[in-house]
């Protein structure tokens, strides 16, 4: 791509290039954005929202300058574990990626099925039955989705008797849902 740029050039002049000139690993990148960022805050009077996709606290003090000089709303989208909280101290409002909906959102509708249709549940049950009518989910995946359920108390584990195949009982750990909260949280449309 940096064989292009002189090309690429003749054709639109908003093309920046930030790589160091002189060989160093740090490249110019934050410090162009910056200066792009204060450049439009200061020539447009018409934008109200600035919307900034960085978890980098080195965006902190630009933030506060289209916020507090500029009365400006600053919204960030950052990524989870590497969204400094200086930024998102100074924001008007944050996103953090990925979401806990983008993460388990998908899995949960399969997870409810499951278990509204099981007469007697069991923790991996639900994961072997999920993972066999997903596409492409890992048992990881669909335990960290069980537990972020019961995390938030819509599925809980208790002890019942159960008479096995051979007609002996045994104790075995079952899955119950809370109906009502899972219905009033909206989390699993339409239940």
């Amino acid at each position: 791509m940096s064989d292009e740029i002189r090309r690429i050039r003749l054709f639109s002049n908003k093309i920046i290039d930030t790589r160091n000139p002189y060989g160093v690993k740090k490249d110019f990148t934050d410090f162009i954005i910056l200066d792009n960022i204060y450049q439009k805050a200061l020539s447009s009077d018409d934008i109200k929202v600035f919307i900034l996709f960085s978890g980098d606290g080195h965006f902190s003090s630009v933030t506060s300058f289209l916020k507090n000089f500029y009365h400006k709303e600053v919204v960030i989208y950052g990524i989870k574990d590497s969204f400094s909280k200086n930024l998102q101290e100074t924001a008007s409002r944050t996103v953090t990626l990925p979401t806990e909906q983008d993460i388990h959102g998908n899995f949960y509708q399969l997870i409810f099925d499951y278990l509204k249709e099981s007469s007697r549940p069991t923790f991996n049950d639900a994961v072997a039955s999920v993972v066999k009518k997903s596409k492409g989910a890992t048992k990881q995946q669909i335990s960290a989705s069980i537990k972020k359920l019961m995390e938030n108390d819509y599925i809980s584990e208790r002890t019942l008797n159960n008479r096995g195949r051979n007609g002996i009982m045994k104790k075995q750990l079952n899955l119950f849902v809370d109906w009502d909260k899972v219905q009033k949280s909206g989390i699993n449309q339409p239940y």
